[in-house]
């Protein structure tokens, strides 16, 4: 083939190269925002700074609302609004498994988030949890001798 043809029919299999592999970057990547459908089923506990209600609230919902409304140049979540007195003072909560004291999370600083501030309690089931799984692991090593 003759060089003065061979060079243009380069140039248009490359730029076609570089379309098809445009297509198929944008088809194949994953959605820019996390899925938030995975959390349809699930509860959170909320718990409001004016009245000091405390109630269940869908999870799915719940990230919604902060994903709309949060301010980029903050780090703290926006307040909801509070089914019980109509105030903008609704945070996430936790509610302990030992006491049941509904508290906001990070209610401690430097600690667990989910750490129980009921001074007869002080429960954390995340702390638990690490526990076991520790636990469990130094067990899984002595059966093996290790």
């Amino acid at each position: 083939m003759e060089e003065s043809r061979k060079k243009p029919i380069m140039v248009g299999v490359i730029v076609a190269c570089l379309v098809l592999a445009g297509i198929v970057f944008i088809k194949t990547r994953p959605p820019s925002g996390p899925d938030l459908k995975v959390f349809r089923y699930d509860t959170t506990w909320v718990k409001c700074r004016a009245c000091g209600a405390s109630y269940g609230m869908n999870l799915e919902k719940y990230f919604k609302f902060i994903e709309e409304h949060a301010d980029p140049t903050s780090l703290l979540p926006p307040p909801l609004t509070c089914k019980e007195c109509g105030e903008p003072a609704v945070y996430r909560a936790v509610k302990c498994a030992k006491c049941e004291l509904v508290f906001e999370v990070g209610t401690i600083p430097a600690d667990f988030s989910d750490r129980c501030p009921n001074p007869d309690c002080g429960f954390s089931q995340k702390e638990a949890d690490r526990k076991k799984a520790a636990e469990e692991r130094r067990a899984k090593r002595r059966e093996e001798g290790g």
